[in-house]
């Protein structure tokens, strides 16, 4: 396959023609297996990612004294396993258009309902099946009634694809967009789940757009088409490392300030249609399609924000762990095991020791001996004597010696 696409592009070179978008001739089905393949089982990683990481936090919620999620080598763990599953869903874009590699993040939504449960102790309610069912069905329709054929571009039709009005239009006003979302995060400390989210979508569609170029191209160059000289390989690089760096930043805030059940089907959603509309417009994925084609696709982005809807209808934030709950202190400890008269006495009264001789004696049990005669001194000349007056005031004893006198 690789190898006749690289002689398709040698031949066009060859003959100093322009290089058009280059569908292949036969679309293999063993192709479409493999990136089917590599997008649900990198969706899988994700979600187990994003529930280890939300674990994380709450067990960092819970010590006497919190660090930084990033000294937290579970989180890191989590991130581990967010960069496979991610590298995945890369590899994916090599072998299956856009359109249909991003709505296999479905993936994540099924198999969060169920990790969150076990790993989170989070509810599930029929609400949640119920809405994961529409958005699943949802992502069904849009990868059936999507354009299946794919496009290879090579360097110099990327940089020709980058300078077409419709993509002009479309960096211009996702910008604006992001502009706004980040004034309102910042300035205005807004912190809501689809804000949050949205800021995620608009960088997620600078990735698939910038990972299915690099994907194109490192295919062309592993079919003999040398595709690392040109420039525009390296700066789709580039803003490939920055914006998924900078979606993991506020993906990771929305997991740490709201519901798993939430942040992953809203992600997953908002995710979706970003990259099928980057797909639509700059690789042109859903261009010669029949109009019943396009109804069913835009029906099944109905059905999967409808689901998203019942999925976040009612849902309450995770409430802040209550007194009872958050782990005792050692002194609370303390408090627990020994008995309530001992600290009624020890905090009203502290004695400490002024001197390492002094505690050493008033540590060192006293032990009974038979009585001696009135000459015998069994006196300890260096231990210090501390009397004590009954309440009768008819007796005293002290302590460090071995007689005691009643009067």
């Amino acid at each position: 396959m690789l190898t006749n696409v690289g002689n398709e592009f040698a031949a066009m070179e060859s003959n100093n023609t322009t290089i058009a978008p280059t569908e292949s001739p036969v679309v293999h089905y063993q192709k479409y297996l493999v990136g089917c393949g590599l997008a649900i089982g990198g969706n899988l990683l994700i979600s187990l990612s994003l529930n280890v990481q939300k674990y994380s936090h709450m067990r960092n919620d819970q010590r006497i004294d919190p660090i930084h999620y990033t000294k937290d080598p579970l989180w890191w763990f989590g991130l581990i396993l967010m960069t496979v599953g991610e590298v995945g869903n890369f590899a994916a874009y090599g072998f299956a258009p856009a359109s249909l590699v991003a709505p296999l993040g479905m993936t994540t939504v099924v198999a969060n309902m169920f990790i969150a449960v076990i790993m989170l102790k989070e509810k599930l309610r029929p609400e949640d099946m119920f809405g994961c069912t529409l958005a699943i069905l949802g992502a069904f329709l849009i990868v059936n009634f999507s354009k299946r054929t794919e496009i290879i571009l090579s360097g110099p039709k990327i940089v020709e694809f980058l300078t077409q009005i419709a993509f002009i239009v479309y960096m211009v006003v996702e910008l604006i967009m992001l502009t706004g979302l980040l004034v309102l995060k910042y300035k205005y400390k807004k912190n809501n789940v689809i804000l949050l989210l949205l800021i995620t979508s608009l960088l997620a569609s600078l990735t698939v757009i910038s990972a299915k170029a690099v994907s194109g191209m490192l295919q062309l160059t592993f079919s003999g088409v040398m595709q690392l000289q040109y420039v525009i390989f390296w700066v789709m690089i580039v803003i490939l490392a920055v914006t998924a760096v900078a979606q993991l930043k506020y993906l990771n805030q929305a997991i740490m300030a709201h519901d798993s059940t939430v942040v992953v089907p809203t992600n997953f959603v908002f995710f979706t249609i970003s990259a099928i509309i980057a797909g639509i417009i700059f690789y042109r994925e859903l261009w010669g399609l029949h109009a019943l084609n396009v109804f069913m696709f835009l029906f099944g982005c109905f059905l999967c924000f409808t689901g998203v809807y019942f999925i976040t209808a009612g849902k309450e934030p995770t409430p802040p762990v209550s007194e009872d709950e958050q782990p005792l202190t050692e002194k609370k400890l303390v408090q627990q095991i020994l008995p309530t008269w001992w600290f009624s006495d020890v905090n009203q009264i502290e004695v400490q020791p002024r001197s390492c001789s002094e505690q050493q004696y008033m540590t060192r049990p006293i032990i009974p001996r038979e009585e001696s005669s009135g000459t015998e001194d069994t006196s300890f000349d260096d231990t210090p004597n501390i009397s004590h007056d009954p309440p009768n005031g008819k007796g005293s004893i002290n302590y460090g010696t071995t007689t005691e006198t009643a009067k």
